[in-house]
This record gives structure tokens, C-alpha cells and sequence, in this order.
């Protein structure tokens, strides 16, 4: 990692992004252009992901509970349909993810840039990442790194090359 990389983590949670600096002036001079530390340059809170299931539908799909009631008969047919909102809310998710990773590093046009998502998400997210950014990752880790000290994350993805 050298002085001018992106690293990004994220998880269906959040996203942290950070930008490596010259941890020295022998760093900043390009001496010991390795020698950086991790400044944090944005974060985002994907809220639908901490929001409950039962915050967004009840479980009464209307006024008339057990059915109809036309005509003077009761009956016990369906009183609502399935749905899948939580997997839907999930796509959403990683459609937003996929997106800010996208921005970040259109934007930032950095040299190379870092990833780490956790396994459950992580070819879901890359499926949406678009190929010319796809072509600057140099590193990725499938691990939520999230609440990773920066500190650390520097090792991290150098121990994985």
C-alpha cells in the first residue's frame, strides 16, 4: 500500500473509506512511499440494514382479520400475501454499496484501491461494482473489516498478498 491508495470497508451495516497518508516525512517525500497510515475521509450508515422487520409491516394485514365477511358469511381464507421485503431490503443494500464503491473510486481516481466485505455479501456487491473499477482493486479481503482498527487494516492487506 502506498501513499495515495483507497481502502474501503464495508458491510450491510456501513461503510468506512479511508485514504492513505504519509505516516513520516520520509513517507511524504517518496523515500518510504510503504510507510503510510490510514486517514478516514468518509463514512456511511446504510440505515434500512438496523431497521427491524416489524418496524416496517405488521403482522395484521387489515381490518378485517379471518377473512371475508360478505353477505353473512365468515370465511378463513388468506388475509394477506407472502412476501420477501427483508430480502428485498438487503438487495437494496448492496445495490447502494456496489454504488458508493463506484462514486468513491471514480471520484478519488486512486492509484489502487483495498476491499473488504464480508463473504456473505461479497460477490453480490462485486457483481454491481463496474468493470472499470473493478480493473484498479488490487487487494480484497472476504471478511467484514468493519470495525477493524485502521491501525490494523494497513497489515491486513498485506498480509493477504
Amino acid at each position: 500500500m502506498k501513499v495515495g491508495d483507497i481502502v474501503i470497508v464495508a458491510d450491510l451495516g456501513e461503510m468506512k473509506i479511508y485514504r492513505a497518508e504519509p505516516r513520516d516525512l520520509e513517507a511524504e517525500a517518496g523515500l518510504k512511499p510503504d510507510n503510510v497510515k490510514l486517514d478516514l475521509i468518509d463514512a456511511k450508515d446504510y440505515v434500512e440494514a438496523h431497521w427491524d422487520l416489524k418496524d416496517v409491516v405488521t403482522d395484521e394485514p387489515g381490518r378485517f382479520k379471518g377473512g371475508s365477511q360478505g353477505r353473512g358469511n365468515f370465511t378463513q381464507e388468506s388475509a394477506g400475501e407472502r412476501h420477501e421485503l427483508q430480502k428485498h431490503i438487503e438487495e437494496e443494500i448492496i445495490a447502494a454499496i456496489a454504488n458508493d464503491i463506484n462514486e468513491t473510486v471514480e471520484k478519488n481516481n486512486p492509484p489502487k484501491w483495498f476491499l473488504g466485505l464480508p463473504e456473505t455479501i461479497y460477490d453480490r456487491v462485486m457483481a454491481k461494482v463496474k468493470p472499470a473499477v473493478q480493473e484498479k482493486l488490487f487487494n480484497s479481503v472476504r471478511k467484514d473489516l468493519v470495525k477493524t482498527n485502521k491501525n490494523d487494516l494497513v497489515d491486513i492487506f498485506k498480509k493477504k498478498l
